[in-house]
């Protein structure tokens, strides 16, 4: 559910630096938020054994590992290990004998062969191979994928006893401060294992249409490209969120990683199983969070609110009558409430409007040329252009 068909730069949660955890040959710039690239396979690296894939762990030759503590990390990662798996995807290059390869990482959700990733792990993907824990491969199809939500299901057709689905968390009672633990495949690096905190809540990030995507976790639990699509685990090996990108400046971890919640996902997972379209709804719009300074800059009389930048021609916004010059200027419409709650920011217009469905109406408080006035939008089904940068 996106406010804005796109937002501008200095609206975003420091849009810059991010790196996406899914294909290397689609990594952006050092100056994007990139999204976990898949890691190329030709550092593709065997499922480690782990206590969970042999009938005995080992510290050397004929020496059995100890039983971890109950609750410990070692405890936790025997037993999710399983359920979290590496995706290896083929994406053709203009020939039949021209293509690319990467890997990602998925989490098993039902014993019937459905494996939650990320909808950039797979996009363009014209072969699936999926990993298990124990080095046990599959051939994975492509079931539902919404670019939206970043979200993907694949359906592998595999025995129910190699499916290990793992526990569901509760990501609406997260706390910063709280353990954060990761699962994934980090540089083909297969069942990879890091720890830290929940550094913070309700961030806002960018989905590979574009679309505004709010309310994401922070971490800094260590993830890297090819985590994309694996688990973030709290301190009792729940799975409270789905990895999906970072923030760096190198192409790799510096303590800022961001995951979709688990319960966003969870709610949406019915339909990626059935391959039913996900609507998102959508204003059609490009803004940015109205500061003083701009506002000074601008010679406006409104202080706060969202700056309409743009209007998406026969949009929700420009059937209602928004308008905007196509950059930031002093004829642009500001936003300061929707349905009379109080809007100083453009994350709290784009959650709004992720409470609501596409077809319902909503009045936006608007100031034009210091005039106040009400104007009803009714929301569509979020488009992606191909100048959004939400």
């Amino acid at each position: 559910m996106e406010l804005a068909l796109c937002r501008i730069p200095s609206a975003r949660i420091s849009s810059k630096h991010r790196l996406c955890l899914n294909h290397p040959h689609r990594l952006p710039s050092r100056h994007r938020l990139n999204r976990l690239p898949p890691f190329p396979t030709v550092r593709r690296a065997a499922w480690p054994k782990t206590a969970a894939t042999t009938s005995a762990s080992t510290v050397g030759a004929g020496v059995a590992a100890p039983a971890p503590a109950p609750g410990s990390y070692a405890a936790i990662y025997q037993q999710t290990a399983p359920g979290v798996v590496m995706i290896s995807t083929a994406i053709a290059r203009g020939g039949a004998r021209s293509f690319s390869q990467a890997e990602g990482s998925g989490i098993v959700v039902d014993k019937q062969g459905d494996i939650l990733t990320n909808a950039h792990v797979v996009s363009g993907a014209t072969q699936i191979q999926v990993t298990f824990n124990d080095g046990h491969t599959a051939t994975g199809q492509v079931k539902g994928v919404d670019q939206s939500a970043d979200l993907a299901v694949v359906k592998v057709s595999v025995s129910a006893d190699q499916l290990h689905p793992l526990a569901i968390g509760n990501s609406d009672t997260l706390q910063v401060g709280g353990t954060a633990l990761a699962i994934g495949a980090p540089f083909g690096l297969a069942g990879t294992f890091t720890a830290g905190i929940i550094s913070g809540l309700n961030r806002s990030t960018t989905a590979p249409n574009n679309r505004a995507l709010t309310g994401m976790i922070q971490t800094d639990a260590p993830i890297n490209p090819g985590n994309s699509g694996g688990a973030l685990l709290d301190g009792q090996g729940q799975l409270i969120g789905i990895n999906d990108s970072i923030q760096s400046p190198v192409e790799g971890n510096v303590g800022v990683g961001f995951a979709i919640p688990i319960n966003r996902a969870e709610s949406m997972l019915p339909s990626l199983e059935k391959g039913i379209a996900i609507e998102h709804p959508w204003l059609g719009i490009s803004g940015q969070t109205l500061t003083a300074t701009t506002a000074g800059q601008l010679g406006l009389s409104e202080k706060s609110g969202v700056l309409v930048v743009d209007v998406v021609p026969n949009g929700p916004s420009a059937k209602a009558g928004l308008q905007a010059d196509g950059q930031p200027s002093a004829n642009d419409d500001v936003i300061t409430a929707i349905d009379g709650h109080a809007i100083t920011a453009i994350e709290q217009l784009t959650q709004y409007l992720d409470t609501k469905k596409v077809g319902d109406r909503v009045t936006l408080s608007v100031t034009r040329n210091g005039r106040h006035i009400s104007v009803g939008v009714i929301l569509g089904n979020f488009q992606a252009q191909p100048t959004a940068t939400p």
